[in-house]
């Protein structure tokens, strides 16, 4: 009988296995298939638990010794995987002049089909008000509101990623964290394997 794994698969397993799984899984197919799957700031596409970015990081496993609510919880796991995405590298500044982009993960709230049946009016709506206020990441951007221009930071900072892969990664890998700090009555879609 022949058993044929994706190799992404089992370095998943690997990376939420105990120590003495992954003993077991090393013994079986070898450490050289693992070394992907271990945390580190070199690959963001390594890190795909909160567990591993703080393995990454070098950081201890927050515990909630106050019984803070659970989205507050969620926001500090977000901000400390953020940190392990943005690598070993890459360190973000503000930007005054707006002259650097930043990108933060959007979630649809309508499947494809729901939007497919609204009407043109309603398509137009959601799209003028996406339209408005996009781009609106980071410490400013330009909208002609009530005068020539004026500055807004609508999204925390310390959650933009400085890719739009990396911004898309973040928000697919962790949706569940994301629902939980967003607090949507919504189910979570697919997320990353």
């Amino acid at each position: 009988m022949k058993v044929e794994i994706e190799e992404s698969k089992l370095q998943t397993a690997y990376a939420n296995a105990c120590d003495g799984v992954k003993d077991f899984m090393e013994s079986l197919f070898g450490k050289k298939v693992f070394e992907a799957a271990k945390p580190t700031l070199d690959d963001y596409k390594t890190i795909r638990t909160y567990e591993d970015a703080c393995k990454a990081l070098g950081e201890p496993i927050f515990e909630d010794p106050n019984n803070l609510p659970n989205h507050i919880i969620a926001l500090m796991k977000l901000e400390t995987i953020s940190r392990a995405l943005w690598g070993r590298n890459f360190q973000p500044k503000p930007d005054g002049e707006g002259s650097k982009v930043y990108w933060y993960p959007w979630f649809a709230l309508w499947t494809k089909k729901e939007v497919e049946d609204m009407n043109p009016e309603q398509r137009g709506a959601l799209l003028s008000a996406n339209a408005t206020n996009g781009a609106s990441a980071g410490f400013g951007y330009l909208d002609a509101t009530y005068r020539s221009s004026s500055a807004h930071a609508y999204v925390g900072f310390r959650l933009c990623q400085e890719t739009e892969e990396k911004a898309k990664y973040f928000g697919q890998q962790f949706i569940e964290l994301w629902a939980e700090y967003l607090k949507f009555n919504f189910t979570v879609g697919n997320r990353l394997k």
